[in-house]
């Protein structure tokens, strides 16, 4: 199926102080994301795409993410060709890539400085975002080692 319609937050569910560049980053991104109307398939393999970033610091084999992320777009671009889709579709998909980039950044100043700001809640995150998260957080802070 297609992907709806985004509307940002209603103002009783007010996003916590000091993060609303990151909610407004993210829902430009998701509207831009809906204009192109991705198919599921699409979204999934796009997706595949973006987490298997080779340029993360911890990682230790670069060169094999690298090599699967490239077989992904590959897919992707077939699957958009199949669909008979825009040509330019891919590249638009692309160019979000920075945008998404900003958004992880802000949301890793975001998550630390509310770890600074409230340990105890920090230490009862799910483990799931403690692991994601934390090895984000120390390869972003030099000041942890």
């Amino acid at each position: 199926g297609q992907h709806g319609a985004v509307t940002s937050p209603s103002s009783p569910l007010s996003p916590p102080s000091g993060c609303d560049d990151l909610i407004g980053a993210v829902f430009e991104l998701a509207r831009t994301l809906c204009r192109l109307q991705l198919s599921d398939e699409e979204l999934a393999l796009f997706t595949a795409a973006v987490l298997l970033s080779p340029d993360r610091p911890w990682l230790t084999e670069s060169k094999k993410v690298q090599k699967l992320q490239d077989k992904i777009y590959v897919a992707l671009q077939h699957e958009i060709q199949k669909k008979h889709s825009a040509e330019d579709k891919l590249s638009k998909m692309v160019s979000k890539l920075p945008l998404m980039k900003t958004i992880c950044n802000l949301h890793l100043d975001k998550l630390e400085f509310f770890r600074l700001l409230h340990p105890e809640t920090a230490m009862n995150f799910p483990p799931l975002y403690k692991e994601v998260f934390n090895s984000e957080l120390q390869y972003s802070n030099p000041r942890e080692s």
